[in-house]
Formats: C-alpha cells, sequence, structure tokens
C-alpha cells in the first residue's frame, strides 16, 4: 500500500484500496509487456551463440502482434446503441456528450491488449465543461478491479488518474458500491500527505463496466489476445532477422584463398588493398611456388527465409489470420482463405458480444445517474449496442443477398434490420428515416386539404382581389404544413397535444393517443394504447 493513505481511509476502505493496489502492482509488468510488443518494441533477445558482439546491441522491430490484436479490433464496428421499443432513453445523447463513438474503438484494442479495459461512469463537473454524465475509458495498465463472483459485477475499482516524475501515483480514484474516492498527493516539507475527496455514490454498485475479451471462468476479466506463444515467436523471428542480418554480410563479400603466397604481403595496409582492389598482382620468384587463388561463396540466406516463414505460420495458427500473412508470395486458394476468416470472424463476433454488454451497462450506470434511479428502467431491457456484420463480403454479394430477402420476407427491405444488413450505416438509416419522416408529414398535408375541398387558383385570385382572403391551394397546403410542424415542436417539447392544435387554429384535430419517442406516456395509458 502506499504509506499514509491507510491513515486517510476507514478500515473497510483502506483493506479494499490495499487489495486493488496490489493487483495493480501485480499486474503492472505484464501489461507492460504486452504493451510494449503491441507497439513493436520489443528487445532482441539473444542467446549469445550465433551473434557476434558488434550486433548484440542492433536494434530490431517487428510488428505481428499489432497485426494481432487489429485483426479482431478492425473488424470490429461500432453501429451505435439501438432499441427494441424505439426509446433510447437519451443515451444517445449521453454517447453523444462523451464522444463514445471515437472513444469506444479505442478502449477495445486496449481490451484485446491487455485482456480487459473499462468505461467509468461518474458525475461530471458541468462548470468546467465535462459531460453531466461522464464516461471515460481507461485502460489496464492504470487500473485495477476485483470481480465479485457471486454478483457477477466488480467488487472495487481503482484507477491511477496521475503520477509524477518517477512514475509514483499521485491522484487515485477508488470506486465501491457506496461511495467514489479521489485520493489527491499533496507534497510538503515534511512528508507527502493524502487527501479524500468523497462522493456518495447512490447506484448500490461499481459505476464501472469492464470490457472484457477472452473470458472465461478462472479468468473472469478475460485474457490477452497477445500471447505467450506469440510473443515468443516474435522474438524467435526476431532473432531469424538479425541471423540473417549477419549472413547478408559474408553473402554479399564472397571468400578468396590463395594458397602458395608469401603471408607478409597482406598484412597491414595490404590487406585491405587485397580484398578491395579491382586488380591483382603478386609477384613470386623462379622456384617458389606458384600462387594459386580459390573462391568460396558466402552461405545462402534462404535457411533463414525458409524459418522465418515458419514463426509466420506458427503466429497466423496462434492468431487466427489469413494464410497470406505467412506465405504472400503465392496466392492461396479460395477455401484456405474462407477458412481462416471464419475462425476470425467467430473470434470477432464473441468479442462484439461481450464488448456490447460493456457499453450497455456503462450507459445503464449513466441513466440511473441522471435520472436519480436505484435500479435500471425496464426500458433498458430493451437497449442494446449494435456492431456491423464482422464478414466482410463485396458490395455486390451483399447487395444479391439482400435483394433475396427483401423478396422473400415481407418488409424486410424497409425494415431498420434489411438495411443494415444492406451495409447503411447507423447514420445513414437515421437520416433515410427522417426524409421518410417528412415526405409523410407532406402527404398527410395534402391528403388533408384534399378532403377539405380545393379552391381553384382562379377562385383564390378573384377573391384576394376582393379582399376576402381565400389562399391559394399552394399558400393554403405551406400554412397547414407550417401549423403541422409547429404543432410537432410543441408537442415534442411537453405541451397537451389537445391546447397545443387549439392554439394553432387546429382545434377538433383527433390524436390516437401515441406521443413522439422522446416523451414517455404513464404505464397506465401505455397499457390501454397498446390495448386498442
Amino acid at each position: 500500500m502506499i504509506g499514509g493513505i491507510s491513515l486517510a481511509l476507514d478500515h473497510s476502505d483502506a483493506n479494499l484500496f490495499d487489495s486493488l493496489y496490489r493487483v495493480w502492482s501485480e499486474r503492472r509488468p505484464r501489461n507492460l509487456t504486452r504493451s510494449t510488443y503491441f507497439d513493436g518494441e520489443a528487445a532482441l533477445k539473444d542467446f549469445g551463440i550465433s551473434l557476434p558482439p558488434q550486433m548484440r546491441s542492433i536494434s530490431a522491430a517487428l510488428g505481428w502482434n499489432a497485426k494481432g490484436v487489429r485483426a479482431v479490433t478492425d473488424r470490429s464496428k461500432f453501429g451505435g446503441f439501438v432499441s427494441s421499443s424505439g426509446d433510447l432513453l437519451g443515451v444517445d445523447e449521453i454517447a453523444a456528450a462523451n464522444d463514445f463513438a471515437a472513444e469506444f474503438p479505442g478502449a477495445k484494442v486496449s481490451s484485446a491488449v491487455h485482456g480487459c479495459s473499462f468505461l467509468t461512469v461518474s458525475r461530471g463537473d458541468v462548470l468546467s465543461g465535462e459531460p453531466a454524465e461522464l464516461v471515460i475509458a481507461r485502460s489496464a495498465d492504470s487500473s485495477a478491479a476485483i470481480w465479485d463472483t457471486r454478483k457477477r459485477t466488480l467488487a472495487g475499482f481503482l484507477s491511477i488518474v496521475e503520477k509524477n516524475g518517477l512514475g509514483q501515483p499521485t491522484r487515485l480514484v477508488m470506486y465501491t458500491p457506496e461511495k467514489v474516492m479521489t485520493l489527491t498527493r499533496r507534497d510538503r516539507v515534511w512528508g507527502a500527505s493524502w487527501a479524500v475527496d468523497v462522493i456518495r455514490n447512490p447506484l448500490g454498485r461499481v459505476s464501472v463496466a469492464p470490457l472484457v475479451y477472452g473470458r472465461e471462468l478462472n479468468r473472469p476479466l478475460g485474457h490477452s489476445r497477445i500471447t505467450q506463444a506469440s510473443m515468443g515467436y516474435v522474438d524467435s523471428a526476431l532473432r531469424t532477422i538479425v541471423r540473417a542480418e549477419v549472413s547478408a554480410e559474408f553473402y554479399s563479400a564472397p571468400e578468396y584463398w590463395l594458397f602458395g603466397a608469401d603471408v607478409a604481403q597482406f598484412q597491414g595496409a595490404e590487406k585491405w588493398s587485397a580484398v578491395m582492389g579491382r586488380i591483382k598482382a603478386l609477384e613470386y620468384e623462379a622456384g617458389d611456388p606458384e600462387p594459386k587463388l580459390h573462391r568460396f561463396a558466402g552461405a545462402s540466406p534462404q535457411p533463414h527465409t525458409d524459418q522465418l516463414r515458419m514463426w509466420a505460420n506458427l503466429f497466423a495458427d496462434d492468431q487466427d489470420l489469413e494464410v497470406k500473412f505467412a506465405d504472400a508470395s503465392n496466392p492461396s486458394s479460395a477455401d484456405a482463405i474462407f477458412a481462416a476468416k471464419e475462425t476470425l470472424i467467430t473470434t470477432t463476433r464473441d468479442a462484439n458480444a461481450a464488448w456490447e454488454q460493456g457499453a450497455e451497462r456503462a450507459m445503464e450506470f449513466a441513466v440511473m445517474l441522471r435520472d436519480g434511479l436505484e435500479s435500471a428502467p425496464d426500458e433498458m431491457r430493451g437497449l442494446s449496442a449494435s456492431h456491423t456484420d464482422p464478414a466482410i463480403v463485396s458490395p455486390s454479394a451483399r447487395a444479391d443477398a439482400f435483394s433475396k430477402l427483401a423478396t422473400n420476407i415481407v418488409g424486410f427491405g424497409e425494415s431498420e434490420v434489411g438495411m443494415e444488413y444492406a451495409g447503411l450505416t447507423r447514420e445513414q438509416i437515421t437520416r433515410l428515416g427522417a426524409e421518410k419522416r417528412r415526405a409523410g408529414v407532406g402527404s398527410l398535408v395534402d391528403a388533408l386539404r384534399g378532403a377539405a375541398g380545393e379552391v381553384s387558383e382562379e377562385v383564390a385570385v378573384a377573391a384576394s382581389s376582393r379582399g376576402e382572403g381565400v389562399l391559394s391551394p399552394v399558400e393554403e397546403a405551406s400554412e397547414l404544413k407550417a401549423k403541422f410542424d409547429a404543432l410537432g415542436v410543441a408537442i415534442r417539447a411537453g405541451a397537451d397535444p389537445d391546447s397545443a392544435a387549439e392554439m394553432l387554429g387546429l382545434k377538433g384535430l383527433k390524436f390516437t393517443g401515441a406521443t413522439p419517442v422522446a416523451l414517455r406516456l404513464p404505464e397506465m395509458q401505455a397499457a390501454k394504447l397498446e390495448d386498442k
């Protein structure tokens, strides 16, 4: 434990902090190691056998581990939040305020690298520009968590927010089911002390959602995609690359041996001249043995190339990568490429399911904080995070499949599910829906105008000249459309529909009882509406 913090916390909080800090300290070296491999900065591990001393400090980098992680995360495309009831409960606003669409992909990468990452949810400082409900992604190398197996949630969470130049934590935030504590180090002349700022947690549970990759019963917070085997293959491949560099030095400079010559003629500066000279001559006296020159070619680098391909094959098999990763010289068969992608697609779908659960839990916490609830509302059960299909196919194949499904399934082509299957993004689907609603309002206005009776252009002009105030059909339709637009704004703002209609001169307009998705009816009224 960090000295001084135990004095600033009560007994139970001090014990929880001690456990969390020990988890962070023990896991941190392994997390940093995986970050190093992901960045391609792993140092060469030489056996001290085949490399000359001059090349043992060579810098070599290999980005295979990043390729293995990105193979999953690049296929995992977040599509947004959807609700089966059509009511998102303002989740899209919370996500937009926290720039969720930009930060969530990075949190998934960190989850694949370390096995898990986290989404913390707390009240934000609105006066300083923070969202009212603050959602922040935290990586595992700066966090620690304890899992409660019986409750299937976190028992405690610790985030290392700031460090000093020596790498010592200076600001930490600890989450418990009852409170959120910010611990800040204060350096003074006589030593360091810790200040504790406590905020009550109204949720009754740790407001942190884990994003887990590769969950197992004995590893509830997941496994890293950078496995021990993959790191070993990268180390071996690095040694092979460096050995190939050494071999290349000798392969490009073949050896020459001169038999029967005086060795003294090739000592000192003459040795370099003999190696680099274009025209070579050697004098010898009568009776001396005639010198004979022999050329010995350097060893071929092909064995190193074959060995590197072997490590690449082993790494690709461990990470479920495509066959062409290990052998791009010859095109792989279609069946081999499909088989490799099929395993990777399954892996990505499993990862998406776990990451979606974490995103949904984070939004659940945010809604509960916003509305002052102690339990999640029933409408949250219909909320889900969505990802696009990781099975990337050609546009022509997708269009062909969509047309066949739309033909055989009634309403499929007009539904959001169908449009997602066709490859449209969430933004495109939203814009298309807005355009359809605007077109529907225009059709409704035209229908109402026709039911009320048409006024010919000539009659309208004549009446206008007499001062009778009769509008032309175009003017009448425009005015009626403007009234309906204003009525929609009033209802979405929470005004009573009948009062708003009367104010706009639409008295007697009948309503179905349905309200916009931004509003929610009381349960009794909603049940009656459903019965209709």
